[in-house]
């Protein structure tokens, strides 16, 4: 299996805004033969977690199994024309499942995009990075300086407040981009995201705009809804329908992802018509 051609145990494989990745591996007998440098006793909790205590800080190792790719990386390498369409709802069916436990456990991601979403070879899904992951509530205020610029939900470009839905949004975008196979809004700042997004969903109406943030309606000018097949046209019409319940402005009125795994779009008998 691809998963099996790891670096050498010990290298450095990568490193994120939360800490450092490097290759591990198992000898004969199943025990880990690269060891954490420095480490004392160690707590297994689920699949891992070694604590290292120094005098000024506890770093804490966790070792899972090794995924070559992420799903950026899948993508570049599918040949043309893409991703088969059954491919395409078998991905977001695992994307879903995985995003429904962590919203049902109150927890939000906050930072979905596709380098942090892994492939293995024999195409299993897996969410990863939650260096911005939260458990929150509906009283709780959360940081608006999150997620990547292009999967970044309306409601915190316009640093208004959010929960899971922000999730749901990002998820869109991912969903367009496997279809497509580039990003669907790249804008280059906030307002120029949400000017992206326009042109797409249209500019919403008064009433759904949110209050106190940081742009006013005013600032965009008038600009209907546009088909979507226009911006993803390999897209069959179901993918279309469940693409703009992710896409919705409004974070009320957004698809979870519990609903969205009930959308025929995703159901083995579903067809490709609407």
């Amino acid at each position: 299996a691809a998963e099996s051609r790891a670096p050498p145990p010990g290298c450095r494989d990568g490193a994120g805004g939360a800490g450092a990745v490097r290759a591990g591996g198992r000898d004969r007998g199943g025990r880990l033969r690269h060891r954490v440098q420095g480490a004392g006793p160690a707590e297994r909790l689920m699949d891992v977690c070694a604590t290292v205590r120094t005098e000024h800080e506890i770093k804490v190792t966790l070792i899972f199994e090794h995924v070559e790719q992420d799903l950026k990386t899948y993508l570049d390498k599918a040949p043309a024309p893409g991703l088969p369409p059954d491919t395409i709802k078998d991905l977001m069916r695992q994307f879903l499942r995985g995003l429904d436990f962590l919203h049902s456990n109150c927890i939000v991601h906050r930072d979905l995009k596709p380098e942090n979403i892994l492939v293995t070879s024999g195409g299993q899904l897996k969410l990863a990075d939650f260096g911005l992951a939260r458990i929150y509530s509906c009283q709780m205020a959360l940081t608006p300086v999150v997620v990547t610029l292009w999967y970044r939900a309306p409601e915190v470009l316009l640093q208004a407040p959010y929960a899971s839905p922000v999730d749901m949004w990002s998820g869109g975008c991912i969903f367009a981009e496997m279809v497509r196979r580039k990003p669907l809004f790249c804008g280059n700042s906030e307002a120029d995201q949400l000017g992206k997004i326009f042109d797409m969903i249209g500019l919403p109406v008064e009433d759904e705009w949110p209050l106190e943030v940081a742009l006013p309606r005013c600032a965009f000018p008038p600009r209907p809804p546009q088909p979507v097949e226009g911006f993803v046209p390999e897209m069959e019409p179901l993918g279309t329908q469940l693409l703009l319940e992710m896409l919705t402005f409004n974070p009320y009125k957004r698809i979870s992802a519990y609903d969205a795994l009930q959308h025929l779009y995703l159901q083995d008998g579903g067809a490709g018509k609407g």
